[in-house]
């Protein structure tokens, strides 16, 4: 007798992101969580840098995608922490106009480019989902 179960089968493995948010509106943090479930994520948000210490193992995410909020330098150095225990893991940090950090290789200027890079090759060159994306650039 086959083992049956209520799941529905997926075609492909759900994504999962770590989404660091330090941002202090609350809707502007939903409407970026909404936009990455959109391109296929399973969200995990956070505000704080500590709960996501806490969260973020070692293959746990295939993205921790990290909105710095006040705290550029303490998200910088939360991400270079990730990297150091995993070098493969995906990250991308939103440094915004506002903050002035060291070049890394996984930051980004604006929430519209971490949105294309978070895309599957085949849609990165595609027009953004909301308009209102440039608008949910960290404050």
């Amino acid at each position: 007798m086959p083992f049956e179960t209520n799941q529905k089968p997926t075609a492909e493995k759900t994504r999962k992101v770590l989404l660091v948010d330090g941002d202090n509106d609350r809707y502007r943090r939903k409407e970026r969580a909404g936009l990455l479930q959109q391109e296929g994520f399973r969200v995990f948000p956070v505000l704080k840098i500590d709960h996501a210490r806490a969260r973020c193992k070692p293959g746990a995410f295939d993205l921790v995608a990290v909105i710095p909020g006040e705290n550029a330098e303490l998200a910088m150095e939360f991400c270079d922490e990730v990297r150091r225990n995993n070098p493969q893991q995906q990250i991308l940090l939103v440094s915004g106009s506002n903050h002035t950090l060291p070049d890394r290789d996984y930051l980004v200027s604006s929430w519209e480019d971490l949105m294309k890079k978070t895309r599957p090759a085949s849609n990165a060159d595609a027009s953004p989902t909301v308009s209102s994306q440039k608008s949910l650039t960290a404050a």
